[in-house]
């Protein structure tokens, strides 16, 4: 296997392993001598996993057909993503229809796969035959993302059929949509698909049930936009649901100039921000630490399920557990080993979401900006004198936290920095939780009866009237939307070099003072 210009061949691996570990057994004695070894060993394991998921192109592999027109039939197989523009598809269980294609011989094609420095040689592969009265169908392995029309509208599970001439992603602009969407699985594309219609085909028995789940958050959205005005019950459907194609253009980039885009998105960083939140919420009830963990956790999980329990949702609510159990404890600076075991497991099931899947990065670091600066924010706005009425202190520290890591991670990817985003995070993050909890009630008051969510509404756009007002206002003042174009990975690197020696120098301080 090959991985960034490399050969990774699976005794030379076992060497080199088997060499650390000896080398950290001789040394064991010695603790920098051991981590050294044991990270070294972790690195070639990592590098190793790595170039195992990368897939094995080949005739029986769907992005072996990129840059031909192929007749398939496949099912949709993650929630459709539907936009102002079109929806986008991800199919899966992909069939292939033989006199639709000319097939090669290895010898006449080499393949570059997942933007990597090295070549894939591509292998020929006798491929299973699906009898059919239109020819002969071959399944093939891979995803394909399928750009469709808002009408007819398509649901998972559904079975489609479509004549298209598969590309692989590429970057655009300054973006890697062919790292992006690898993390998925997805190595073709298919912007424009002929004769898409639907076809017949069977659903499993977890396809059936996560249906109904998408069914259902499609009746929440309803009853939302039945209880709430427009632009609020957009607004809310993008905080509760994660939707966000109905929201104007106008306050989508209000919320980029000012640093806000995170709250409408169903990343890592919101869903941190807004577990901690959700303690903190609890706790200012009234509830006793033990029981607000409780509590926030059951919040957590049905905030998932009504999201559609998507897969990268899932990961940053595995953050977001992370930091109420850390909460629980009272310990957040000692549950770094507890956020390090996390994201070993995830990165074990998908390794491309380390590099690729900016809501993994983006969850991983606001935790540890929880973790870490929680002791100095503490005493900064104690000496600010900031109320600790329902936890207001509490709620504004762990927002500050979770952004101070975040931040030039945000700058790398999309370019745009902000100098009043601090100060406007502040006024609107801390009702995040109120706002989601609002929402939930109100599409369970819509559930029982609907007159009860139209009144729910009326106070819900309270809340909503203010975070677009504020959004309004700060894009407008100098300082805010700079655009900076996308930075250097190096300086990136420096940046977080510089604040990992903050983080160390601030440990070790309180390490000193504590003997």
């Amino acid at each position: 296997m090959n991985l960034f210009g490399f050969d990774f061949n699976a005794f030379y691996i076992f060497l080199i392993l088997l060499f650390l570990v000896v080398l950290s057994m001789v040394g064991w004695q010695n603790k920098k001598w051991r981590r050294a070894a044991l990270l070294a060993a972790f690195f070639v394991l990592g590098m190793w996993r790595m170039a195992v998921v990368r897939p094995v192109i080949n005739e029986g592999h769907v992005a072996f057909y990129n840059n031909q027109t192929v007749q398939l039939t496949g099912q949709i197989v993650a929630e459709p993503d539907g936009r102002v523009n079109g929806t986008k598809l991800t199919v899966g269980n992909i069939n292939l229809l033989s006199s639709s294609v000319e097939f090669k011989s290895s010898s006449e094609r080499l393949e570059r796969v997942g933007g990597g420095a090295g070549k894939y040689l591509i292998k020929s592969t006798p491929l299973p035959i699906l009898p059919s009265s239109e020819g002969r169908w071959f399944p093939l392995r891979g995803k394909i993302l399928l750009s469709a029309e808002n009408y007819p509208a398509y649901q998972y599970g559904d079975w489609v059929k479509f004549t298209c001439a598969l590309e692989r992603p590429e970057k655009i602009e300054d973006f890697d949509y062919g790292k992006y969407l690898a993390v998925k699985g997805v190595y073709s594309v298919c912007y424009r698909p002929e004769n898409l219609t639907l076809a017949s085909g069977n659903l499993f028995v977890g396809q059936k049930i996560y249906r109904k789940i998408l069914a259902a958050k499609k009746h929440y959205r309803e009853i939302l936009n039945t209880a709430m005005v427009y632009p609020h019950s957009e607004l809310l459907n993008g905080l509760v649901l994660g939707v966000r194609a109905g929201i104007p253009e106008k306050i989508l980039q209000n919320f980029k100039d000012v640093g806000l885009t995170h709250i409408i998105a169903i990343s890592g960083m919101n869903i941190t921000i807004i577990a901690g939140l959700m303690m903190n919420l609890f706790i200012a009830l009234g509830l006793r630490r033990g029981q607000a963990f409780y509590a926030a956790v059951g919040g957590l999980i049905l905030f998932l399920l009504i999201i559609g329990w998507q897969a990268s949702a899932v990961r940053a609510g595995i953050m977001g557990f992370i930091v109420l159990l850390a909460e629980k404890t009272g310990r957040l600076s000692k549950a770094a080993r507890i956020l390090l075991l996390a994201a070993v497991i995830i990165l074990m099931i998908n390794p491309q979401a380390l590099l690729g899947d900016v809501g993994f990065q983006l969850s991983f670091l606001a935790v540890l900006g929880i973790m870490y600066f929680d002791a100095p924010l503490e005493k900064f706005l104690t000496k600010l004198k900031v109320p600790e009425f329902l936890e207001i202190k509490s709620s504004l520290k762990m927002t500050l936290a979770a952004q101070i890591l975040v931040l030039p991670i945000l700058v790398y990817y999309f370019g745009n920095l902000s100098l009043v985003a601090p100060v406007a995070n502040i006024l609107i993050v801390p009702l995040l939780p109120f706002v989601t909890i609002l929402g939930f009630v109100i599409i369970l008051a819509g559930l029982i009866w609907l007159p009860l969510a139209l009144g729910l509404g009326l106070v819900a756009r309270i809340f909503l009237g203010w975070i677009i007002w504020v959004a309004q206002i700060f894009a407008r003042l100098p300082g805010a939307g700079i655009g900076m174009g996308q930075i250097d990975v190096v300086w990136a690197i420096i940046i977080y070099m510089i604040m990992g020696w903050g983080i160390f120098i601030i440990k070790n301080s309180k390490g000193k003072r504590q003997n």
